[in-house]
């Protein structure tokens, strides 16, 4: 057993002794970085720089007024310069070209106690006929339902007068 041990801290030792030669923080195998790797994305940021300071240059020319025009008045402000920002995708843009939706945002829901003990009902419903039908699953069969039966409008008018824009915000408690 005193073998084995002599053993283990020899080769406790040698760890020890390769992992010297590093600095603290510096990784094991770190990586390769190759100068044309190097070379390559430093020409890619100048090029962007030059791309950024061209379109700026051209949204400043377009910006000046004619010199024959006359100039805006002095009271009114000038419009602020137009960010350079990516193009917004909606939903389906964003969606991978699997085949796949994109999945929507989630939106809470608080139910009264009326609708919760409807849910409950629902759930007990399909317990007993050993299936599992999430409260998701009847809120979309209640919108498409509502969808078919009414139009947008229609339900605005039903919850506009109901709807109190003053008051508490939040849900509400028990």
């Amino acid at each position: 057993m005193a073998d084995s041990l002599d053993a283990l801290e020899e080769e406790a030792a040698a760890r020890r002794k390769r992992g010297a030669g590093r600095e603290a923080g510096e990784p094991r195998f770190p990586r390769k970085k190759s100068q044309q790797d190097a070379a390559a994305r430093s020409d890619e940021l100048q090029k962007r720089e030059r791309e950024r300071e061209r379109r700026r240059q051209q949204a400043q020319a377009t910006e000046k007024p004619a010199p024959d025009s006359e100039p805006p008045p002095a009271s009114d402000p000038q419009p602020a310069p137009r960010r350079e920002e990516a193009p917004t995708q909606t939903v389906t843009e964003a969606a991978p070209k699997t085949g796949k939706r994109a999945r929507p945002t989630s939106m809470p829901f608080y139910p009264n106690p009326e609708h919760e003990a409807f849910l409950w009902s629902v759930t007990e419903a399909a317990a007993a006929r050993q299936l599992r039908i999430p409260a998701t699953a009847v809120l979309r069969l209640a919108l498409s339902r509502l969808q078919e039966q009414m139009t947008p409008s229609e339900i605005v008018r039903e919850l506009g007068s109901s709807v109190h824009p003053e008051g508490k915000m939040g849900r509400p408690r028990l």
